[in-house]
This record gives structure tokens, sequence and C-alpha cells, in this order.
């Protein structure tokens, strides 16, 4: 597979027992209207979101995550967020024990409009940045948005449209 290609293949959006981006509907302006499934992350709590993801033809370099999403309501300001990784090595990885997510960051400032999409990236590179992460595993990419960074300072929700990823 050559660099670039998508390779992350979200298998299942699951919210954390606690702390999570609540699911929400946003209408589109068509006839019929269209709906648009989104998650919910707030302007005074740190929430999170996990996607149950594996990598499928992974040739070993880094990999880009793109975090589709929109302002609630908000037309100026930025958002902070953060992805990390925990692989689910074969028989190596006990789901009932703590792991710690190191978290990649990036800010990005909102769309000029509520409801037009922002696409900011955040890398990893190959390696213990991505938990090391292999070709055919599981892993849990687990996103959230860190309220309490000082770039983070639009206000309202912000609308988290899904998980993209692919090798770098």
């Amino acid at each position: 597979m050559a660099s670039g290609d998508p390779v992350v293949q979200v298998l299942e959006i699951v919210p954390p027992a606690t702390l999570f981006a609540p699911a929400n509907v946003r209408a589109g302006g068509s006839t019929p209207a269209e709906r648009v499934m989104m998650y919910q992350f707030d302007a005074a709590t740190a929430w999170y979101l996990d996607f149950k993801c594996a990598l499928r033809g992974y040739d070993g370099g880094g990999l880009t995550f793109t975090l589709p999403w929109s302002a609630a309501s908000a037309t100026s300001g930025a958002v902070r967020w953060g992805i990390a990784v925990r692989r689910m090595a074969d028989d190596a990885e006990d789901i009932d024990t703590a792991q710690t997510y190191d978290f990649n960051e990036v800010t990005d400032t909102c769309a000029s409009i509520s409801g037009e999409i922002s696409m900011p990236t955040i890398a990893f590179s190959n390696g213990a940045d991505m938990d090391s992460w292999a070709d055919g595993e599981v892993a849990i990419v687990r996103v959230y948005r860190n309220v309490a960074h000082a770039d983070d300072v639009m206000a309202g929700n912000a609308e988290l449209w899904g998980l993209m990823g692919r090798e770098s």
C-alpha cells in the first residue's frame, strides 16, 4: 500500500464509561433535510470518545489522523484536540488493566460559520508514539478536547463528525 493510502479502519465508536462526548444529530438544510451524526465536546469539561480501529495494509510508517469537526454555535475561537492510541496486541494487552494515554495534540480555529467543518490533522511517528500499533492489530484510538489548554478558547460545543486515519 502506498504511503498516504487509508489504513485505519474504524470498527466501532464507543463512549468511555465516564466523561464521554454524547452523540447528537444536526439537521441539514435540504429537503428532505440531511441528518448528520456527531459527538458534542463540551467547552468546560474534558470529554472523550473512543474509536475501536484496525490497521489494514500498514507498511510501518507514521500515522496521520484527521478530525472533521464543526462548532455548534461559535464562529470564532479555537479548540485543542488530542488523540492517543492504545494497542490491543494479540495475547499481550489486558483491557481490564489501567492504561496511561499519551496524547498528541493540535489547536484548530473553528470555521467562520457554525455548521461548516474544519479538518485538522494530528501526526504520530511509528513506534512508541502510537503504542507500537502494527498491521492487522486492533487499537483504541481515544479523542478528547483539551479544554484546560490555554489555546482552547472557543465558546460552546465542538461537534466531532468522525475520525480518519492514513499512513504518512
